[in-house]
């Protein structure tokens, strides 16, 4: 292992020691150590795969949100084959001669779909990567359609290829796109693009992939000319060593490379922003956590550092307001990228701001199922319910599979099921609680009642039988009106009650008594009143002023109640 890595690095020194010049154009940066031409050369290529990729599905400006950068080198050993995600960009290296690799024009295409605002089922998205793979050139003219080896061919696979070269096709393709993408039912799709079921173009497809006769196109062409629109600069001597150590840096089975190419810069720059971040990195890589958060937090103290720099010692730190600070940098370094924002909203404490950044990353990410699923939570949590249902249709729309919509689904509807729980509960909660408010009025109201006739009777005992003459006693006014009835019911209301009295001919009449310390009660039994229906209802006789009161509609003031 020690003798691989010394000529791994040899052989890294000895490339990056070369002369290298840098140009660009979308979303590529071509570097190239192989000369000016093989850089024109290569970006040319780029571009005019980008160009049909965008023709064929009907997109447009595709930009990832991170720059894709080719190193074109004359020899690609022991390089990766496949562009993987370093410091601040996607990087590969390619050959500065023959065709581009397979695997590097498939992860192309990958990482085109996944700049795209809406989702392909994800067999289709697998099958329609594969036939861009083997897109070629003729000269300066792209050629789509160059079949895959016999045993890598799929039924998919042919249904794509027959529906992007084929003359009855060509050019319909993208109509379908347009459908599945917006989350339009695949039978109706293929119907809007095609006039065909489903089922008719997979028995086509079918017949098309027995046949084997697989033909290719010569698409259009976007208009460049390499050595008119694509301007070369020489690129620094400092530049060269950190694009290599880049390179292993994006290969997840080289992080102890990747730091030791990183370690070898530090000793002749020992100020250099992109080796340390670089060595930070890869100690992250390895697992290496407490190391790799130092390392980041002296990367993040020299100017340059990137966004991953940021967003990575946010994830590591365990201060909360550090790792805000660090998020929100990230998320300034980069706007177009998703995860500052997602790994903000689990941080926020505020819902209503968690559910903010939540939907700044899913707008990001629009592909991102589990940004459309968090946010749809937050919302329901919320109470924003009519957000969620939009969040959670949004997340089906994306999902690749049938088998993932489905999980989604099931997940909505149980949320759903929760949620009518809850409020079911909380509305029993609520009901409960105004029942004891009320009970606890009535017991207030009962024993305001009770106290007002105990303190009449307090103050106004009953006097003892008299064996000499009865004078007729005068206390006032005398009451003009009496009831002899069932008393159904005594309302509560403070300190006042109203009685509900049923007479003798059915008739109900309220009656007011406004002060229970003016009326004399009478009788045998139990002579306190409780709130609320009698039960059973209880014989009286009353005798009361006729006072109507519209508030209370009652017919008078009682004077006298009598238990007999």
């Amino acid at each position: 292992m020690r003798r691989f890595l010394v000529v791994l690095l040899a052989a890294l020194t000895l490339q990056a020691a070369e002369r290298w010049v840098e140009s660009g154009s979308g979303p590529f940066q071509v570097l190239s150590s192989a000369g000016e031409r093989a850089g024109r050369d290569r970006l040319y290529e780029l571009e005019e795969f980008r160009y049909v990729f965008e023709q064929t599905l009907g997109r447009q400006d595709i930009e990832p949100a991170w720059p894709i950068r080719v190193l074109v080198v004359d020899s690609t050993r022991n390089a990766p084959l496949t562009p993987g995600f370093a410091r601040d960009a996607w990087i590969a290296a390619v050959p500065s001669r023959g065709a581009l690799a397979r695997p590097f024009l498939r992860a192309l295409a990958v990482l085109f779909f996944d700049a795209g605002a809406g989702r392909l089922p994800d067999e289709m998205e697998a099958a329609l990567a594969d036939l861009f793979s083997t897109l070629d050139f003729r000269g300066w003219q792209p050629v789509l359609g160059a079949p895959l080896p016999a045993a890598e061919r799929t039924r998919e696979w042919a249904k794509m290829h027959m529906l992007s070269v084929s003359t009855g096709y060509y050019g319909r393709l993208r109509t379908l796109v347009y459908n599945l993408e917006r989350g339009v039912d695949p039978e109706a799709a293929y119907r809007n693009a095609f006039s065909k079921t489903l089922a008719e173009v997979d028995k086509e497809a079918e017949a098309y992939l027995r046949a084997g006769e697989f033909k290719t196109i010569e698409p259009r062409r976007r208009p460049l000319n390499p050595e008119r629109d694509f301007e070369l600069k020489p690129v620094e001597a400092a530049r060269a060593p950190i694009l290599m150590a880049d390179l292993l840096l994006s290969d997840p089975v080289r992080p102890a490379q990747a730091g030791a190419a990183y370690q070898a810069i530090l000793k002749s720059s020992p100020e250099s922003v992109e080796a340390r971040e670089g060595l930070a990195l890869a100690a992250l890589a390895e697992g290496r956590k407490a190391e790799a958060r130092g390392l980041l937090a002296r990367a993040m103290e020299i100017p340059g550092a990137s966004a991953r720099t940021f967003l990575e010692y946010g994830r590591l730190e365990t201060d909360r307001d550090k790792a805000l600070v660090a998020l929100e940098k990230a998320a300034k370094l980069n706007p177009r990228w998703a995860e500052p924002h997602f790994e903000m909203a689990r941080l926020e404490r505020d819902p209503q701001l968690r559910i903010q950044l939540l939907a700044a990353a899913a707008q990001r990410d629009p592909r991102n199922v589990g940004y459309w699923r968090a946010l749809a939570e937050a919302q329901e949590a919320a109470s924003r319910f009519a957000d969620a249902a939009k969040s959670w249709a949004t997340a089906e729309t994306a999902a690749g599979s049938a088998a993932e919509r489905e999980r989604l689904r099931a997940s909505r509807l149980a949320a759903e099921v929760q949620r009518r729980e809850e409020d079911e509960a909380a509305r029993q909660r609520k009901i409960e609680e105004e029942r004891r408010e009320l009970e606890a009025l009535k017991q207030r109201a009962r024993a305001g009642i009770e106290a007002a006739i105990a303190k009449a009777n307090r103050e106004n005992p009953p006097m003892a039988p008299s064996s000499g003459k009865v004078e007729p006693w005068f206390e006032g006014p005398r009451p003009d009106a009496k009831l002899t009835g069932l008393l159904r019911q005594v309302d509560c209301l403070g300190a006042m009650a109203r009685l509900v009295v049923e007479g003798g001919d059915r008739k109900v009449t309220r009656l007011l008594i406004r002060d229970p310390a003016q009326v004399e009660i009478s009788g045998g039994g139990e002579k306190s009143l409780g709130c609320g229906v009698q039960k059973p209802a209880r014989r009286v006789v009353i005798e009361y002023f006729l006072k109507p009161d519209a508030k209370f509609g009652t017919a008078g003031d009682v004077a006298v109640l009598q238990f007999p």
